[in-house]
């Protein structure tokens, strides 16, 4: 990669906790580097006690943005020079926190969907996230010429959900079972591709082979980073 030092990247992590870990490690693995001198100099902040994103929304915890817009400006003076949330949810505060900064917020979702294969943009996108992300239309509004195909509410309770708990839990096998149905039951509603909208979705697919391109907004945020550290001008 040369002796040019790759710009400095904020994380805002911790929500939730394996979901960050997902991403740096992500990130890692898919930096171009041929030694530790030429990875992504990062300002990772670790913050598990922000309140939860999904139930702030339901109003039934209070607001994240009191926490979140601290630790990012916190983030900011320690170096960063670009920030990024592996936590779907939380963008439905991006403009309040986004305006909060003097640095970039880099967005999970325009991320996510610029990974979805070009022959397939025209088709149902299957949409899998918490009821945060889906009630704060942080997709379907940001994107809304994709044909998006939202879980139903029994999908939600016996499928999504669940499996965002398991990980959360540390119960990745059963995360797994919860997530295959949930993948089988959009693609039989029409959906050609599926995205992961929750960063806690990612880790609780194994590899199982589908019939349906799977996005992992985890992954697409980890490519969109690095892209913006390595663009140095």
């Amino acid at each position: 990669m040369g002796d040019k030092v790759p710009r400095t990247l904020g994380v805002l992590g911790g929500m939730g906790p394996l979901a960050t870990v997902d991403f740096l490690n992500k990130l890692t693995q898919a930096t171009p580097a041929a030694r530790d001198q030429d990875h992504i100099p990062m300002v990772v902040h670790f913050c598990p006690q922000i309140p939860d994103r999904s139930d702030a929304l339901a109003a039934q915890a209070p607001s994240p943005l009191p926490s979140m817009m601290a630790a990012a400006q916190q983030i900011e003076r320690a170096g960063a020079q670009a920030l990024v949330i592996p936590c779907n949810t939380a963008h439905a505060w991006y403009e309040e926190l986004s305006a909060s900064l003097g640095i970039p917020l880099l967005h999970i979702v325009d991320a996510a969907v610029a990974q979805i294969p070009l022959a397939l943009r025209h088709e149902p996108v299957g949409l899998l996230a918490t009821r945060g992300t889906l009630a704060s239309g942080i997709y379907t509004l940001r994107q809304p010429g994709l044909n998006w195909v939202q879980p139903l509410e029994q999908e939600m309770s016996d499928w999504v959900m669940p499996a965002v708990r398991a990980v959360k839990s540390g119960d990745l096998d059963r995360a797994g079972q919860f997530l295959q149905s949930a993948i089988l039951s959009l693609q039989r509603r029409g959906a050609r591709s599926i995205m992961l909208g929750c960063t806690e979705l990612p880790l609780a697919h194994a590899g199982d082979a589908h019939d349906v391109p799977l996005i992992d907004a985890t992954q697409a945020l980890a490519l969109s980073a690095i892209r913006w550290a390595l663009d140095r001008g």
